[in-house]
């Protein structure tokens, strides 16, 4: 019984430190890349307009959503490792007062952690969507600028 209880908590201790660490890499990635500069300027070279920005192209901007389509890859990811924690967590344990303190704890920082997972998915998701409906728009626009200008002989 030692023995798998040892195993056990080895496994959880890996599965929820490699979640942690993850997770950092990508808060700290996120801090160097956004941190004094606007998004747009930090991250992508867009051109600041007033209070918002603009991509350059809407290659830049698909650049962009497939950025953060892997981010939001790899945040599904460690969403199966916390179920994975979990799902060890369940298995039967000692009973006395530290082993069933332990994986209260445990159990308690997992969920804070799927919290936290699910958060930056909803980030992730939301700002997909919104890169996606400023490429449209740009699309549009250039759309309509190049009409105008076909209309107005200016290609002739």
């Amino acid at each position: 019984m030692a023995d798998d209880w040892q195993e056990s908590a080895d496994a959880v201790n890996r599965a929820v430190t490699g979640v942690v660490e993850s997770l950092e890499d990508l808060f700290d990635k996120e801090r160097t890349v956004y941190g004094g500069a606007s998004l747009a300027e930090g991250t992508f070279g867009a051109l600041g307009i007033g209070k918002g920005f603009r991509f350059p192209s809407v290659e830049d901007a698909n650049k962009i959503i497939n950025s953060f389509k892997d981010r939001q890859e790899s945040i599904e990811k460690r969403k199966k490792l916390i179920a994975e924690a979990y799902a060890i967590l369940d298995r039967p344990f000692a009973e006395d007062p530290a082993s069933v303190s332990y994986i209260d704890r445990a159990r308690g920082s997992l969920e804070k952690l799927a919290e936290l997972n699910d958060s930056a998915l909803k980030y992730v998701d939301n700002y997909v969507d919104k890169i996606e409906s400023i490429k449209r728009s740009k699309m549009n626009d250039e759309e309509e600028i190049s009409n105008t200008f076909d209309r107005s002989g200016g290609a002739n």
